[in-house]
């Protein structure tokens, strides 16, 4: 433990006075709030001319205002002491007294010194001039003279009656006449706060993609006034890249070197998000050199994805944060703390065509990003003219659906015995839907089993590779590559999830499959892979769809009058709507499942695959139109026109730089408590109106 002393004229404080419980650094059972590699640091600051206790302690920064007493006898003068130490909880967090304020560095943007307030205010250099200045000085430790010392954080607006999911930007000024205890402080702040964390990566280096032409065509300046200058105050190198054209941006992450980016960024509609998305897996493809048309697995791209909304419905950015608030996006971007996200690949019978985001959309969805297509000159107000003609035209489709269940596991069966399968998180038997919030339980529990089979998985792999060498070395042996198996070595991640131990028989026992064959005639067929949430449908389309759960859900709405059509928008919008209460809606959770035409199932000599015309036999081109049997395929925004489809989800197949959303509560009465949902661990509730 250090104990800094304190500057003339300062009073001295004790690390006793804290409530905090504080052990030397030589403790093997340190305090879990805190990190057992770091030293305690507590030193009096100036805060807006009050005087301030301040105490940084693992990863929690506390100050708390000094209040003086009346002094027992005329000439002693103390300051009021902080209540006795209390013990910690048991989660880890430490107790302080109420007029503690605690920040977690987990919240802070950027720690900045100077000489004057001013000076410290100033956003610190980018990370090349920061070698280039640590080099010259080398080894001659120049006087400190800084006596402020600035902390930019970010604070949820938690009692917003508007959006809680809301980030703002705050800032803390510290001062201490002593140059020596501000630098200690500077310096240790720093450390901590790039200190590397399963969960958290800090940026230094970022790869933005900016769509001028996405939304309301406001993409660069969406990025000049409210992106770049929290990049800017977080010290952060940003390459900005300004697309032209549709799939440039794809095009850019197969060719070009990314090594020396952290991440990669977008500013831009849910087109954009697929864009990355999709030319990151692809590359990631290339680089192992496996068949893109039939890759044997889907590889894990090395670079995680941050989503800045600037399109018109941002339903990725809205799942993700809960909002579609650019400042909040870019917020989370500069934490560092990403979730794994799941991705949807989507093939035909012959080839992989593309990956997924959001949702895949058959019918109505479908024909509306057709349609819209032949209307770009209205802007976003297409969408609304083509929603309302396929509407009001209320077509449906033959069509038939094969989706892959499996039996509820958790319900008949012991947690010792639950398949460890990440497939199997889908078929966890529930009482009652549940939500995707922040610190999501169910996608934690998923990446956790997905975990334990990539560690089993790879030794087994090294196991059979070793075999094969000794007993028939031969190059046509099918083992993986040793870049292969690098993919299937786990992640880090947090140790402290308890999950139920089953043996390696019933993790590899996936003949169990059962699959269920639906036929009708359907106004709409969505896949949704996350909520599809938005400003105008909060709930989204799929509101009990998980972002890493390995799982996504098939929602079929069969062709009924314009009224129920009419509920079941009413019942999308809402927050209080529920479409599983309609009859005519049919909600499947699945991993896979598979589509075609009743039409086109007996007219299989002619192959439709991989075609992006409108669909039509040979020699009818100039017969009836074909768009009256056949709709379009809508996939993230973009029209595919294949009949035969297999959409598959992939457990947490890329890193996004987000938290989670937290749930809307209406404001309680009083004496009533809040009730958690089973989805969150630790769900903060607050006063946001329907």
């Amino acid at each position: 433990m250090t104990q800094t002393k304190q500057p003339a004229g300062g009073s001295s404080t004790s690390a006793s006075d804290f409530i905090a419980p504080i052990s030397s650094t030589g403790d093997s059972k340190f305090n879990p709030c805190s990190a057992s590699a770091h030293d305690v640091l507590l030193n009096n600051f100036q805060l807006k001319k009050k005087s301030y206790r301040v105490l940084l302690h693992g990863q929690q920064l506390v100050w708390e205002r000094l209040q003086k007493i009346k002094p027992p006898h005329p000439t002693s003068d103390t300051k009021a002491p902080l209540p006795a130490d209390s013990p910690s909880q048991p989660g880890g967090a430490c107790l302080y007294s109420p007029q503690s304020h605690v920040l977690h560095l987990d919240d802070v943007i950027s720690v900045r010194s100077g000489d004057t307030k001013v000076a410290s205010l100033k956003p610190p250099p980018p990370p090349s001039s920061n070698r280039s200045s640590s080099g010259s000085g080398e080894g001659v430790p120049a006087k400190p003279t800084s006596q402020y010392l600035t902390i930019n954080y970010a604070l949820r607006l938690s009692k917003s009656q508007t959006d809680c999911n809301r980030w703002e930007l705050r800032r803390l000024t510290f001062f201490n006449s002593d140059p020596y205890i501000v630098r200690q402080w500077d310096q240790e702040l720093q450390i901590r706060l790039y200190s590397p964390s399963p969960t958290r990566m800090r940026v230094r280096r970022l790869l933005v993609f900016i769509n001028p032409y996405g939304g309301r065509k406001a993409g660069a300046q969406t990025y000049e006034r409210h992106v770049r200058p929290i990049f800017q105050l977080a010290g952060v190198d940003a390459t900005c890249i300004t697309t032209q054209r549709a799939n440039q941006v794809r095009d850019i992450l197969l060719s070009h070197d990314l090594g020396v980016y952290d991440a990669v960024c977008c500013v831009g509609g849910d087109g954009t998000v697929a864009e990355v998305i999709n030319g990151l897996l692809f590359r990631r493809m290339r680089e192992l050199e496996l068949d893109e048309q039939r890759p044997p697995y889907i590889p894990r791209p090395a670079l995680p994805v941050g989503v800045i909304p600037a399109g018109s419905t941002d339903t990725i950015a809205y799942s993700m944060h809960g909002t579609a608030d650019v400042r909040t996006a870019a917020i989370h971007v500069i934490l560092g703390q990403h979730r794994g996200l799941d991705v949807c690949s989507v093939s035909n019978g012959q080839s992989l065509l593309r990956f997924c985001a959001s949702v895949l959309s058959y019918g109505y969805l479908g024909d509306v990003a057709a349609q819209s297509e032949n209307y770009r000159w209205m802007g976003p107000r297409r969408y609304e003219y083509s929603g309302v003609k396929a509407f009001l035209s209320n077509r449906g489709y033959e069509a038939e659906l094969r989706l892959l269940e499996e039996p509820d596991h958790l319900l008949t069966t012991p947690m010792e015995e639950v398949p460890q399968s990440p497939d199997s998180v889908c078929s966890l038997g529930e009482s009652l839907p549940s939500v995707c919030y922040a610190n999501c339980q169910r996608c934690s529990f998923a990446s956790s089993i997905q975990e334990q089979q990539s560690t089993l998985l790879f030794q087994e792999e090294s196991r059979k590779s070793q075999l094969s060498l000794r007993e028939q070395p031969e190059p046509e042996d099918s083992h993986l590559t040793a870049n292969e198996s690098a993919l299937l070595r786990p992640r880090p991640r947090p140790g402290n999830l308890q999950l139920p131990t089953g043996s390696i028989s019933s993790m590899r026992n996936l003949a169990n499959e059962q699959w269920k064959v639906v036929r009708g005639n359907f106004f709409m067929i969505c896949g949704a892979n996350i909520t599809c949430a938005c400003a105008r449908s909060p709930n989204g389309i799929s509101r009990y769809s998980h972002l890493g759960d390995g799982c996504l859900d098939l929602i079929l709405v069969k062709k009924t009058s314009l009224l129920n059509n009419v509920r079941f928008l009413l019942n999308t919008a809402g927050r209080s709507g529920d479409i599983r209460n309609l009859p005519f809606v049919e909600v499947y959770r699945t991993r896979k499942f598979q589509f075609r035409t009743l039409a086109a199932a007996g007219d299989e000599e002619y192959s439709l695959a991989g075609s992006c015309q409108p669909i039509s036999p040979p020699g009818e081109m100039g017969a009836s139109s074909p768009s009256t049997e056949f709709s379009s395929w809508n996939c993230d925004g973009e029209v595919v026109t294949d009949l035969d489809i297999t959409m598959r989800s992939h457990c947490q197949l890329i890193e996004v730089f987000m938290r989670g959303p937290h749930s809307y509560s209406k404001p309680l009465k009083s004496g009533t408590t809040p009730s958690t949902p089973a989805s969150s661990s630790d769900n903060v509730y607050c006063c946001c109106k329907d």
